[in-house]
């Protein structure tokens, strides 16, 4: 970062939105880089300022450094403790609460659920406490991509399996896509040759958690229901003795389809940047938010 701190002391309070890019270093299959989750961040990041400052010309940008921290990743990743995501964001944003700044803008990529539920817990903190919005977009966004949501997959032109979703939660279409838009130099060409591997939803944590599920949706617990069945099918993969490392079909990517989903995914960075400007709290429910006592941040 190129400021020096009267540099950051002299900037506008109401019009400045700091920006930091947040996603560990995780194995993507044998065809992405260990990089994949921090470049495509990147690039969704760039895309949405390059947005954002079209339609809010008075707004400026302070870029941090990218921190590539991430928890909940898979075997052979660089993995961190939740708390360590909550407390770097904690640091960040109570530095600038401290100063008088309002908005720290957060582009992740990883959809690890104690990393989600990590963030979303130090934006409810800081929010709650002082008034500061932390504004992570892919707490959402990643649940509309897991969920369904049929207006994302209208515009994605995707279905199940397609578009980020459990099936396809790791390496495999989307994320192979993203890279072949955002950075075709890094990908390897045994994408072309990788076909589909999808989660076995048979194993122990799935009929477990998923019975457990469907009961607690019959007693009226309709959000902890379906926690607890995504849960417990991320956990039939990564339990497995050699769990995959990668999930989807690699070898139906395309730069195209990477394309709408950037495009998607910084038109929600924008609109939740500009409904913080608005003063609306910067709240998420991301999934496995119900059982957020499992993850030890506060």
């Amino acid at each position: 970062m190129d400021l020096t701190g009267p540099e950051i002391d002299a900037l506008d309070r109401e019009k400045t939105v700091f920006v930091l890019t947040l996603s560990p270093l995780e194995v993507h299959g044998p065809h992405l880089p260990m990089g994949t989750d921090v470049w495509v961040a990147e690039e969704v990041r760039d895309r949405a300022l390059t947005k954002a400052a079209r339609r809010n010309p008075d707004l400026g940008f302070v870029v941090l450094p990218s921190f590539c921290v991430g928890s909940d990743t898979i075997p052979g990743s660089v993995e961190v403790d939740s708390r360590a995501v909550n407390l770097l964001l904690r640091g960040i944003a109570g530095f600038l609460a401290r100063r008088g700044f309002r908005y720290l803008l957060v582009v992740d990529n990883h959809g690890g659920p104690r990393h989600q539920i990590a963030t979303a817990k130090a934006v409810r903190r800081l929010y709650r406490e002082r008034g500061f919005h932390i504004v992570a977009p892919f707490l959402s966004f990643y649940r509309r991509m897991v969920e369904l949501d049929p207006d994302l997959l209208s515009r994605l032109g995707a279905g199940p399996g397609a578009c980020g979703d459990a099936q396809d939660c790791h390496a495999g279409l989307n994320e192979t896509s993203l890279m072949l838009r955002a950075h075709p130099e890094k990908v390897r060409a045994s994408w072309k040759e990788l076909a589909r591997v999808s989660i076995n939803p048979r194993r122990w944590p799935g009929i477990l958690l998923g019975f457990v599920g469907r009961l607690a949706r019959e007693l009226g617990g309709e959000e902890v229901g379906k926690d607890l069945s995504y849960i417990g099918l991320m956990l039939c993969w990564v339990t497995e003795s050699r769990p995959s490392n990668y999930i989807g079909e690699p070898r139906a990517a395309s730069p195209e389809a990477g394309e709408r989903m950037l495009d998607a995914f910084s038109d929600e960075v924008v609109a939740r940047l500009e409904a913080a400007l608005r003063g609306e709290p910067p709240y998420h429910t991301p999934l496995g938010w119900t059982l957020r006592l499992l993850e030890p941040s506060r």
